[in-house]
């Protein structure tokens, strides 16, 4: 979502949530990361509704259930998204899916090595956590991801079959409204002082199961994730 037009209040807000949540929550590790996460989920949920509902839209949103071309970008998280993608996988995959999901993100990481953004961008790989047309992880999945919709479906398929990097028609409030909300969980981070860069998924991921206590170790203020760089033009 580069260059999408942000709403400094809405990052405002969702800093302070984060800074009362590290702070003042009683809630230790784990609980506390799922609140970190499900307070940006929530918050960015309850904006879009309040302002469609004030606001009709114009056109409906095109995206149905097996409509997969959106998973088929790069997704970059926040460290508390991360954390929570990290931990849904660790409580509701199998053992046989989490070493086939393991094998995927190692697959993502070696396609990407020694590619820019744009390159990837072109190439159209699936997501790792894309399974039978359907995220493996929805509940669970990033704020960008989120963000994504399209008011053409048809659209949308020719593009992706094209690989043409011309977005789609999509409202541009939805975008910034989840886009402000991701930049307030990163700006909370770095304000109690734990890592807050954005993250690549694939990266992110096996970092969380590769090291013991990720969550933990991350609330006080380790350097829990590897920071994906993309090489120089």
């Amino acid at each position: 979502m580069q260059n999408t037009p942000m709403d400094q209040r809405l990052l405002e807000l969702q800093q302070a949530k984060v800074i009362e949540i590290v702070h003042q929550s009683a809630r230790a590790g784990v609980q506390k990361i799922l609140e970190l996460a499900l307070s940006a989920f929530y918050f960015a949920d309850h904006v879009i509704q309040v302002v469609e509902s004030a606001n009709t839209l114009p056109r409906p949103i095109a995206c149905q259930e097996g409509c997969y071309f959106c998973c088929c970008n790069q997704v970059e998280l926040t460290t508390p998204e991360a954390l929570f993608l990290g931990h849904y996988v660790e409580q509701h995959f199998a053992d046989e899916e989490k070493k086939g999901l393991m094998s995927a993100l190692r697959r993502s990481l070696d396609l990407q090595a020694g590619k820019h953004k744009v390159e990837m961008a072109r190439i159209r790989p699936p997501c790792p956590l894309l399974q039978d047309r359907k995220c493996s992880a929805y509940p669970a999945r990033p704020l960008v991801c989120r963000a994504m919709h399209t008011l053409d479906a048809e659209q949308c398929e020719e593009a992706f079959n094209n690989r043409d990097l011309t977005s789609p028609p999509y409202y541009a409030h939805r975008h910034e409204i989840y886009f402000s909300i991701s930049q307030g969980l990163l700006a909370g981070c770095r304000a109690v002082g734990c890592q807050s860069a954005p993250l690549e998924l694939s990266r992110a991921l096996l970092d969380y199961f590769n090291q013991p206590r990720p969550v933990e170790r991350w609330l006080q203020g380790e350097k829990v994730f590897k920071i994906s760089r993309p090489p120089k033009n």
